[in-house]
């Protein structure tokens, strides 16, 4: 059994349950009583505003950890804010703003399809990986030949091979414009239907104002949720959070939003000059591989599925 000696949150993306299906790293609402009670009886866990205002006050314990969830999911608000509120626990929630504002990212989407739509994540990767050799020989074996699975993504050891070899296509090989034709291509051969999918996605503008007088943190997550945000350059950086923060601004009354998470864990220097120019001066990473908190914007989380497989060794 690990338990860290440093302190961290606990970053949580999908639930499965009722009208939300099992999808790959998700976890029931029982799943989620049972991590908060390991948790517990390890950690002082402590509520989102609590960890902040020790933290900007330099009085940290190694001990103290928070709960965090990304990408403002509806299952979250239907599975995991019920067992926060009778709890009486506070969390942070961090937006990005694209699904609010009519245009959501395909990356929600995909997810779906790829985890509703095949008999497991191996068949999806295998259709996929056959469609960019077929359609792009020239990058696949150059993706091929320059990806090393003990290294890339080494620091989320719940990742298969074949999770890291599409993220490495995804995020290094193909343009976003490509990736994105490839699985259009699939889903319209599969008959999925994207505006379908939507429904029921992501939480609604009602949703998030509701988490904010309930108590939770609300934060930055960028306007359009980029993988690789450290290879923008920075006037598009700025613009990725500048409209997140205007509209978050917006939706909750005025509210200054003052914490962020960094979309896929993926930053560099010149997104934390736009934070810290934004006045934002709390941020997570997303995972603990520099245990430190190099800064407050660089705070390390541990993701659910970690967790996960601690609490079952």
């Amino acid at each position: 059994m690990t338990v860290r000696n440093f302190t961290h949150s606990v970053m949580f993306h999908h639930f499965h349950g009722d009208q939300h299906p099992k999808r790959q790293g998700s976890i029931s609402g029982d799943d989620f009583e049972r991590m908060l009670d390991w948790l517990g009886d390890r950690y002082n866990l402590i509520s989102s505003e609590d960890y902040a205002d020790k933290m900007r006050r330099g009085v940290i314990q190694q001990q103290d950890i928070c709960l965090s969830f990304d990408d403002a999911l509806k299952c979250q608000w239907d599975i995991a804010v019920p067992i926060l509120a009778k709890r009486n626990l506070k969390a942070f929630f961090f937006i990005y703003s694209s699904p609010f504002l009519g245009e959501p990212d395909l990356l929600e989407i995909l997810s779906l399809f790829r985890s509703t739509r095949f008999n497991n994540i191996d068949d999806f990767y295998g259709q996929f990986f056959d469609l960019v050799e077929t359609e792009h020989s020239e990058i696949y074996q150059k993706a091929r030949e320059g990806f090393d699975p003990k290294t890339y993504l080494s620091d989320w050891s719940f990742y298969s091979d074949n999770d890291r070899f599409f993220r490495f296509l995804r995020d290094q090989a193909l343009t976003k414009d490509l990736y994105e034709a490839l699985n259009m291509k699939m889903m319209a051969d599969d008959g999925f239907s994207i505006s379908e999918a939507k429904n029921g996605l992501w939480m609604s503008g009602d949703h998030v104002r509701k988490l904010n007088a309930a108590g939770h943190s609300i934060g930055l997550h960028s306007y359009s949720h980029p993988t690789e945000m450290g290879r923008l350059n920075r006037a598009s950086q700025e613009q990725e959070y500048r409209i997140n923060a205007d509209h978050l601004h917006d939706l909750l009354g005025g509210k200054s939003v003052k914490s962020m998470s960094h979309p896929c864990g993926n930053y560099d220097d010149r997104t934390l000059s736009v934070l810290r120019d934004m006045d934002v001066d709390i941020g997570f990473r997303s995972n603990t591989a520099v245990p430190d908190v190099i800064s407050l914007l660089e705070i390390p989380r541990e993701d659910h599925a970690i967790v996960m497989q601690e609490m079952n060794a």
